[in-house]
């Protein structure tokens, strides 16, 4: 079984249309799949159709419950099946009761990952996960379970800021679990003639490399007639540019060896709460100050960047208010033709 999870803290990047469709794709692929919404807002569960009131169908709620109430989950009453290879788990608001409860049990964010492991799901090869646009509780289930996060980016310098913040969460996750999914982003709602899109993906495959699908997922009418109809796109308009786009899409999350790339995104740390810049300047990006290099400064005090950096072995330090300083958290360092010191990152 392979696990994906869709998501991103902003809102309104599309996160729901990504989620339906790319699991419609792997469907159409002819595979089984199934798609979980875990989105209190119950957007994905719209968009497929089904807008049954709370009290007239357990929902994904009904798995966190079971689990507070430790009783079994009856899972035959949870998935909705009628769509050829492709069934889904609904939503509803009760999810933000799971939401505030989960932050008071031990082992709250594997809670997903125990039910998946469960003989039942044995027949799915696909799991998509609609998560919310937080990072609670809720999205924690979703990234510990996932094999692959995947984060739409809208139109938005928004989505690029957030960026870091996924990453945060993501090493938060490792450190505390030891599950490391890798995670890949795909530029959603976009408009192809507007010189601010094309300005916006270049700096987004700066930032993030081939971690950028090369696939953009176009605007279109026919995503918003679709999840007005309750169908997807393959359903409504399956000969549409956006029915393309996410068969191109659905083929490059199925590329194999995509987790052993070449590169990999590095986060860069420093503690100056009083700083008024912190820039990290190394071999990879020609010792040259710019914005691209600038720490954003977080509510702790430290100042934090990711970057996309080739495998290999780099000198690298931080200038902070104009005064070089070395990486006080990495002891590996060298001397310098100048006679001071360089960190030292082998990546």
């Amino acid at each position: 079984m392979h696990i994906i999870a869709v998501a991103n803290q902003k809102g309104g990047c599309g996160k729901t249309t990504v989620a339906v469709n790319v699991a419609a794709a792997l469907s159409k692929l002819g595979n089984e799949t199934l798609l979980i919404d875990l989105d209190p807002q119950a957007h994905a569960t719209f968009a497929l159709g089904y807008s049954e009131g709370p009290s007239e169908r357990k929902t994904a709620y009904d798995i966190f419950r079971a689990y507070f109430d430790s009783t079994d989950v009856p899972f035959e009453e949870i998935v909705i099946t009628g769509r050829e290879r492709f069934s889904f788990i609904p939503a509803n608001m009760m999810l933000s009761a799971a939401e505030i409860n989960l932050g008071e049990m031990n082992g709250a964010a594997a809670i997903l990952s125990r039910t998946l492991s469960g003989s039942f799901f044995e027949k799915y090869e696909y799991v998509i996960i609609d998560s919310p646009p937080s990072f609670g509780f809720l999205t924690l289930n979703s990234m510990y379970v996932a094999d692959r996060i995947l984060i739409p980016l809208d139109l938005s310098y928004f989505s690029l800021n957030g960026i870091n913040g996924v990453y945060r969460v993501k090493g938060l996750l490792k450190r505390e679990t030891g599950r490391d999914p890798s995670v890949f982003f795909v530029m959603n709602l976009y408009e192809r003639r507007s010189n601010f899109a094309k300005q916006l993906e270049r700096d987004a495959k700066r930032m993030l490399g081939p971690y950028l699908f090369s696939t953009r997922i176009r605007s279109s009418v026919r995503l918003r007639e679709a999840a007005r109809l309750g169908k997807t796109i393959f359903e409504h308009d399956p000969g549409c540019s956006a029915a393309v786009d996410f068969r191109n899409l659905t083929n490059e999350v199925l590329a194999p060896g995509m987790e052993n790339m070449d590169v990999v995104i590095r986060e860069f740390l420093f503690h100056a709460p009083e700083a008024g810049s912190v820039y990290v300047l190394g071999d990879f990006n020609g010792w040259k100050k710019s914005e691209a290099n600038r720490l954003s400064k977080l509510e702790s005090g430290y100042w934090s960047g990711h970057f996309t950096l080739s495998r290999g072995r780099y000198r690298y330090k931080f200038l902070v208010d104009n005064e070089w300083i070395r990486d006080p958290e990495n002891t590996a360092a060298e001397t310098n033709v100048f006679g001071t010191v360089d960190s030292i990152l082998t990546v």
